[in-house]
């Protein structure tokens, strides 16, 4: 009798779970319930079954063919939890199964299973589709960035003939000069200074190919802990070359201890050449005392660091600011309007942000942020 009332009860229990069983069994991503420290599979949904090829309930979850987390990952290891401890979450993040290529969203909570006992609830969502669809679209950002930077070099390139005429043409004239002193029976020590000169212009002018050869390289976008100094040694290195010929006088003020950024460092010079030659565009005719553009790096908002670009310049009629970084809107007559979408792509991609604001005295600042380094690390 006693058996009889039990299996009555379980057949009524059964009967109750149907409709939600029958609601997983229509979910796409695969459901599962183990025990949280054995790791025996209490339930799976259709999904699941699907993805392991058969119902893997009494089978051992560290073997299903759903993706699931390394003991490291999780934020408090499952087997050490107890009743009292139960809801909360155990891990929440993006997963690669190896033997399919699959990625998927898995997301696994302790949970109080039927009959006390502390369970792992997981739910594994395939996301593949959407990693592809992320990562051409990454793939799209960066030929565009490329493209940008072709022309900018364009656009610079009459500056930076210029620039390199000047060393190699002084390389010319100290060699000139030690043949003709030479010929004449000159002692070889006078020669020396000339030589050095020669040698100091020599290098000046591979700095100058080194950087051109950096900027417009294509590659891969690397981010990785980079000062900031670096960074804006070498863009202002390119920025003052069409300064002088503009006639206007570069300002840094940069703060002191700064952390390092995570950043790709050619795309963040892109981003900094791009904002420096609107500024300077801007600026084409104001007064000669307020030719300046000032460039200003300091602690932003929690872990990350603030770098401004300043111009004296026209400014921006009032709606125009968000207007700027849409993609095609421009001010210039010649210009297409790609600039500063492309930088604002840039800045996104490392999880910061740009923005335009007027400047206190006139003209524009543009604004963006980056990560620091140390904030990166989970």
């Amino acid at each position: 009798m006693q058996n009889t009332g039990m299996i009555s009860a379980a057949a009524t229990a059964s009967s109750a779970n149907e409709p939600l069983k029958a609601v997983l069994d229509g979910l796409e991503a695969a459901v599962y319930v183990a025990d949280a420290r054995s790791g025996e599979i209490l339930f799976n949904n259709r999904t699941f079954q699907a993805l392991h090829g058969f119902d893997a309930v009494g089978q051992i979850l560290r073997g299903a063919t759903v993706p699931l987390p390394e003991r490291g990952d999780y934020r408090v290891d499952p087997r050490g939890i107890d009743a009292t401890d139960a809801p909360c979450e155990l891990f929440d993040g993006e997963l690669l199964q190896p033997r399919t290529g699959n990625w998927y969203h898995v997301r696994e909570q302790a949970v109080l299973w039927v009959d006390g006992r502390v369970v792992r609830l997981g739910i594994a969502t395939d996301i593949t589709d959407r990693k592809k669809t992320a990562e051409i679209a990454r793939q799209q950002e960066e030929r565009i960035a490329h493209t940008a930077r072709l022309v900018s070099l364009g656009e610079m390139a009459s500056m930076l003939a210029h620039e390199l005429n000047q060393p190699l043409s002084a390389i010319a004239n100290y060699c000139n000069g030690c043949v003709k002193r030479m010929q004449a029976g000159a002692d070889a020590g006078k020669l020396l200074p000339a030589m050095q000169n020669a040698a100091a212009q020599a290098e000046r002018a591979g700095k100058i190919i080194a950087s051109i050869r950096a900027f417009v390289k294509k590659s891969e976008p690397r981010r990785r802990a980079t000062p900031v100094s670096a960074i804006l040694e070498d863009a202002l290195a390119l920025m003052e070359i069409d300064a002088r010929r503009r006639g206007i006088r570069l300002s840094v003020e940069v703060t002191p201890g700064l952390p390092d950024v995570y950043a790709d460092q050619i795309m963040i010079e892109q981003v900094l050449l791009n904002l420096a030659r609107n500024g300077f565009d801007a600026m084409k005719d104001a007064l000669e005392d307020e030719r300046v553009l000032a460039v200003r790096a300091r602690p932003g908002c929690g872990h990350f660091v603030e770098i401004a670009v300043i111009d004296r310049g026209h400014g921006i009629a009032a709606g125009g600011l968000e207007q700027l970084l849409q993609p095609f809107f421009t001010t210039r007559e010649e210009g297409m309007g790609m600039g500063l979408p492309v930088c604002r792509s840039i800045i996104e991609f490392h999880d910061g942000h740009l923005t335009a604001e007027p400047g206190p005295e006139g003209g524009t600042i543009f604004t963006f942020t980056l990560p620091v380094e140390e904030a990166t690390r989970g």
